[in-house]
Formats: C-alpha cells, structure tokens, sequence
C-alpha cells in the first residue's frame, strides 16, 4: 500500500511538473526574441511595408509595442525609448499609406453604393405604371407640394433649434433643455430624409416617363417633349 501511493505521489509530482514545463514553454514562445533594436526596427519595417487593411496594421503596432515592452522589461527605459525612436517613424508611415488604401476604399465603396442605386432606380422606372400627360404632372405636382410642405416645417425646426440653443447658453446648459435640442435634432433629420424620398419619387417618375415612353417632362416650364424612338 505504501508503495502504490508512494507511485502515485510521484505520478502526480511528475504530471505538475510536465504541465508547469508546458505553460513556461508556451510562455516563451509567445514572447518576441529581442536581437538588437536596430535589427528588430528593421523587422517591423519590412513587416510595415506589407500593410494595406487596418487589420495588418493593428498587428504590426501591436508586435511593435509588445517588442518595446520587451526591450523595457529586458534593458530598462533607455533602451526602450531607443527602440521606439526606431520604430514610430515606420509605423507612421504606415499609417499615411494605409489612410490612402482606406480613402481608396471608401471611394471604390460609394461608387458601388451609387451603381447599385442607380440599378435600383432603373428596376423601379421600368415597374412603375404610368397614365396620362396630365396624371404625371399632376404626381409631380402634388409631390412638389408636399416637399413644399415638408421644407417650410423644416424651417420652423431649424428656426426653434437655433433660439434653443441661444437659450440654452443662457441657462447653463440645463439637462432638460439639452434633451429638448436632442428632439428637435431627431425631428429635423426626420423631415430631411421625408423631402429626400419625395424627391427621388418625383426623379423615378421623370425617369419612368423617359424610359417607357421616350416621355421628356420638363418640371420647369410643364411642357413635355414626345421623342420618336425611331429617329
């Protein structure tokens, strides 16, 4: 009996030492290897050069911190410090290339954004059912109304909104009128997007008349313009 449980302490002492090897030995290799900051600096350039989506930078800035904090713990500030002079100027310029790949992207991003619009204007120019001369005018007038409508609310909103917030310089910024302002805000943007879509009925419709039936409605003067497609 003594010896078994003398085996099994020992199993056991052996088992927590293998498990305590294999967390240190984890550990290390998690751990950056430090070789000089001048061959470090040059490894996070070389790294820094690949970047293009902000995901690589982020490891890049964070490899980079992980060696300063190495070379902290390792050779105290000093070192540290020189290590960072080294190092932010590359990361800069990373950063400055990658704020040209991300304006790119925007900019690749709202062209998608537009030609996918301008397909869905189309589907609905050639669904919508059209009547008379006189009935598309008339939707395009009554929405012109509404617009009308809707933009002389605005200006009552934008009008309150500017005298609250004169108001509210003058009572200290109280909370309740700050939310007040907050409302009004929520309001104006409400009626801005409402404008917004009767605007871009009116456009459909223009744009409907002109694909269906080769149908020119100038807004302007209410005159239409009936083209011959065969010509």
């Amino acid at each position: 009996m003594k010896q078994d449980s003398k085996k099994r302490v020992a199993l056991a002492t052996f088992y927590t030492l293998f498990v305590v090897m294999l967390l240190m030995g984890t550990r290390c290799e998690s751990r950056v290897h430090l070789t000089t900051p001048e061959r470090d600096a040059k490894h996070i350039a070389e790294l820094a050069e690949t970047v293009h989506s902000e995901a690589e930078l982020r490891a890049v800035e964070k490899l980079a911190t992980e060696y300063e904090i190495a070379y902290r713990k390792s050779y105290g500030g000093a070192k540290a410090l020189y290590f960072k002079s080294l190092y932010e100027p590359v990361m800069d310029e990373a950063g400055e290339r990658r704020a040209i790949y991300r304006a790119e992207e925007e900019r690749v991003a709202e062209l998608e954004s537009q030609f996918e619009a301008s397909l869905g204007d189309l589907d609905l120019a050639w669904k919508m059912p059209l009547g008379s001369l006189e009935e598309e005018l008339a939707k395009i007038a009554a929405n012109d109304a509404t617009i009308a409508k809707y933009d002389a609310e605005l200006q009552s909103l934008v009008a309150k909104k500017e005298q609250l917030a004169m108001d509210i310089i003058d009572a200290g910024y109280p909370q309740d009128m700050l939310d007040q302002i907050g409302v009004v805000e929520k309001d104006i943007k409400a009626l801005e997007d409402k404008i917004a879509e009767v605007a871009h009925t009116n456009e459909i419709i223009i744009l409907a008349n002109r694909l269906q039936l080769q149908r020119t409605l100038d807004i302007d003067t209410e005159e239409v313009v009936e083209e011959d497609i065969a010509e």
